[in-house]
């Protein structure tokens, strides 16, 4: 990362913000290689949108993954509600976090698309995220992922509403980060909607960065979100990269609760490759308006 990659016009805004100073602050302590999951300090993309209540921050361990997909006490799990579960074979330890192979993924909700130990992040908030990978090559067949999906999308269709027609879904998916696709970061919020299969999308153009981006090295991936204005900004290692708004951010998303999913996927599956993922944490503010919390139906 290069810290004079910096624009003079986004200093600006960020001093306007009042977030210059923080953010070389993070970049450089980013850019070191420290762990984000040892930092208590809000990081400049949740100071942006008012997101200074620590939700959660961890420092993910093998021993925290629920490969059941539905057990009580763990922090992730090795599937969702939309795909199969992975098991154990894909997944190892490592002194930094955990190691996924290719085809693994993590999970911070059950596979049963119920809340696990971690609080899901409300749409009805201003929310700011993000976590810590690095892969083994940057082979451009890898396709690492850091994304947001809410839990209401799930087989239980709580993603239809009152007044759409019967089976019409909508929901608002957030990558924060996919590899493969360029140089740089991928950085795309989809608005999805339509009866399955028949489901439409909109999303951001422009999503990747020409910049380019050495995944080997330990890349901290976050994005924030604002319900007032729909609209949310990715960041790289502490600085700001990438903005989107409505219709991207479509106003589903504040009746919606968002849950993080980590996954080493594969563009054509020739490369084979690790993930490690180090850490995550996790900010959010005060609601914008009287607070929705998920209801899902049945039990976990």
């Amino acid at each position: 990362m290069h810290l004079f990659s910096l624009s003079p016009w986004r200093l600006g805004l960020l001093a306007t913000l009042g977030l210059a100073g923080p953010v070389l602050a993070q970049a450089q302590t980013q850019a070191g290689g420290a762990l984000i999951c040892e930092d208590a300090t809000p990081p400049p993309g949740a100071l942006q949108v008012g997101a200074v209540q620590a939700l959660f921050r961890d420092c993910p361990r093998l021993g925290d993954v629920d490969f059941t997909g539905k057990a009580d006490g763990h922090k992730y799990y090795s599937g969702v509600s939309f795909a199969p579960l992975k098991g154990p074979s894909l997944y190892g330890p490592a002194d930094d976090g955990v190691v996924l192979k290719r085809g693994g993924l993590l999970a911070t909700a059950k596979a049963t698309a119920h809340p696990g130990q971690f609080p899901l992040l409300r749409g009805d908030r201003p929310f700011y995220i993000e976590a810590q990978v690095a892969i083994s090559s940057n082979d451009r067949d890898n396709f690492p992922a850091v994304w947001l999906m809410p839990i209401e999308h799930n087989p239980r269709m709580e993603d239809v509403y009152e007044g759409d027609p019967k089976g019409f879904e909508r929901w608002f998916e957030l990558d924060i980060d996919e590899g493969g696709f360029g140089p740089g970061g991928h950085h795309t919020a989809i608005s999805w909607s339509g009866i399955y299969p028949h489901y439409k999308k909109i999303q951001n153009p422009n999503p990747t960065s020409k910049e380019p981006l050495d995944r080997t090295q330990p890349n901290v991936f976050g994005v924030s979100y604002s319900p007032d204005t729909l609209s949310v900004r990715w960041w790289l290692n502490g600085r700001p990269v990438l903005e989107a708004s409505h219709p991207y951010v479509p106003e589903i998303a504040r009746r919606q609760n968002f849950y993080l999913i980590v996954s080493a996927q594969s563009h054509k599956n020739i490369s084979d490759y690790t993930l490690t993922f180090m850490g995550v944490r996790a900010f959010a503010g005060e609601a914008a308006r009287p607070a929705r919390p998920p209801q899902p139906r049945g039990a976990p």
